[in-house]
């Protein structure tokens, strides 16, 4: 690797990872961020450029350590916190696309690991203060260090201007009145149009739902089950438990469930409004 300069690196890493030659890909990024302090780079570009190798070896690397490259985020120009718009779609800036890979599942993460991409996410912060992602990002902060009002709070925030099903799911995981939880699980169900995205809401409803109304737990507990059987997914224990439990009831209609949404609409509107 020594006869590259950090240039040729960049396009020879960009063909290894084509070609699925993770390992050499990642050698070549590692010689690059050896380089680069000879690297005279102005205009950032070179800075950039790791940026951009890092955030394409997380995706195919599990466990990647993108905490490592925080130093070259927080030299990120201005120019590359500003999102763009593409056939009417709005592309995430390469700040946001890296915040948001940096604080996936932040609420779970190590200690040292927050330590380690605090810094840069108060700089997003800044840079996008309003962000849908950004404020979720702090609102699972909040529910790692305990803060759950503050978490709640901002959930309902996001809520009043979107209605993401996983904003619902995660809100419902925060409240602990059972016909709230009921009916922030609805609304999460009603907001997924993916059937394979709905299988956890689905089985979470049915546990809720099994005592007081299991003809109702009977219909999403088959529901979450042929969603998973669909996919190709064992069921999980928790989920087969479930299943056997109401196998002997007869699930409500499509229609009766339906209704019941409708009717459990109201209760999450009312939360959320206040």
């Amino acid at each position: 690797m020594e006869k590259y300069g950090f240039w040729e690196m960049n396009t020879e890493f960009k063909k290894k990872l084509k070609k699925g030659a993770i390992d050499e890909a990642r050698r070549l990024l590692y010689n690059m961020t050896q380089l680069y302090p000879q690297l005279n780079d102005n205009d950032l570009q070179g800075n950039k450029a790791i940026i951009h190798n890092a955030l394409a070896l997380d995706r195919v690397v599990v466990n990647f350590n993108l905490p490592y490259f925080v130093e070259y985020a927080m030299r990120l120009a201005d120019s590359d916190w500003e999102g763009d718009r593409r056939n009417g779609r709005v592309i995430p800036s390469l700040g946001q696309r890296i915040t948001n890979r940096l604080m996936s599942g932040i609420a779970e993460r190590p200690e040292a690991y927050i330590k380690a991409v605090m810094p840069f996410f108060r700089k997003a912060l800044q840079h996008n203060p309003s962000n849908k992602d950004n404020l979720r990002h702090l609102a699972q902060l909040y529910v790692r260090v305990k803060l759950k009002t503050q978490a709640i709070a901002l959930y309902k925030q996001l809520l009043q201007r979107y209605h993401d099903s996983y904003l619902y799911a995660e809100l419902a995981e925060l409240v602990s009145e059972p016909q709230l939880k009921v009916a922030l699980l609805c609304q999460a169900i009603v907001n997924q149009p993916k059937e394979a995205f709905n299988m956890g809401n689905r089985s979470r409803l049915a546990e809720l739902l099994q005592m007081p109304e299991p003809t109702r737990a009977a219909y999403e507990i088959r529901k979450s089950m042929a969603a998973r059987k669909k996919a190709g997914q064992p069921l999980p224990a928790n989920v087969e438990r479930i299943g056997r439990i109401l196998a002997e009831y007869t699930p409500v209609t499509e229609a009766e469930q339906q209704l019941f949404y409708q009717r459990m609409a109201p209760v999450a509107d009312a939360f959320i409004a206040h």
